[in-house]
């Protein structure tokens, strides 16, 4: 899974496809990458189906899911502060983002997990760490990761996926197209390589 995080228009979203990302990040947090539900629609309605659509939330935002999926149908959500939450939430997966200590206390499918600093700091941290608390867990790293540092984070980490929103940014909320393509290609090349030697 290779994630760009905090997409605002449907042109970044299309990119993010095209340059061979397996899914986009959609904020509904408070956040300068925040969209709103009818921007979100947008934003999805020509991105290929295969792409997967992950909204992004604080726990304390998660009454707002019902009116958001009748605008756009979302794959996954992914919840920072969900400790109580059940695997599924109103039939979407749960992705709790947690720090990587408490990865293991988590029985979902998927755990992102984020720096130390928290949820959207973009401060790269101890990446080998995964190995150390999240041995087996299917693993979307996030937290500081640039098209120069993902190689190395997934040869550390060996994760399950990547996630980068700030990293790949020109300034906030606005994706820089080279660095989308520099993030994936770098992404997906440390990926195989590690399969080439599973």
């Amino acid at each position: 899974m290779i994630k760009i995080c905090g997409i605002t228009d449907a042109a970044t979203a299309a990119l993010a496809a095209e340059a061979g990302a397996t899914a986009i990040g959609l904020v509904f947090a408070d956040s300068p990458r925040r969209v709103s539900a009818r921007q979100a629609a947008e934003i999805v309605r020509q991105l290929p189906r295969e792409v997967e659509r992950v909204g992004v939330f604080r726990r304390g935002d998660l009454d707002q899911l019902p009116a958001i999926l009748e605008h756009v149908d979302l794959d996954a959500i992914q919840v920072h502060r969900a400790e109580d939450l059940p695997l599924a939430f109103l039939g979407r997966e749960v992705i709790p983002g947690v720090r990587v200590e408490y990865a293991g206390d988590f029985r979902h499918g998927r755990v992102l997990v984020d720096s130390p600093l928290g949820e959207g700091s973009g401060m790269a941290w101890n990446f080998a760490d995964v190995r150390r608390f999240a041995q087996g867990r299917r693993v979307i790293l996030a937290g500081g990761l640039t098209p120069a540092n993902v190689a190395e984070a997934i040869r550390l980490a060996r994760p399950y996926g990547v996630d980068v929103s700030s990293g790949v940014e020109r300034a906030p909320g606005m994706k820089d197209a080279a660095l989308v393509r520099a993030f994936v290609q770098a992404a997906l090349d440390a990926m195989q390589k590690i399969e080439l030697k599973a």
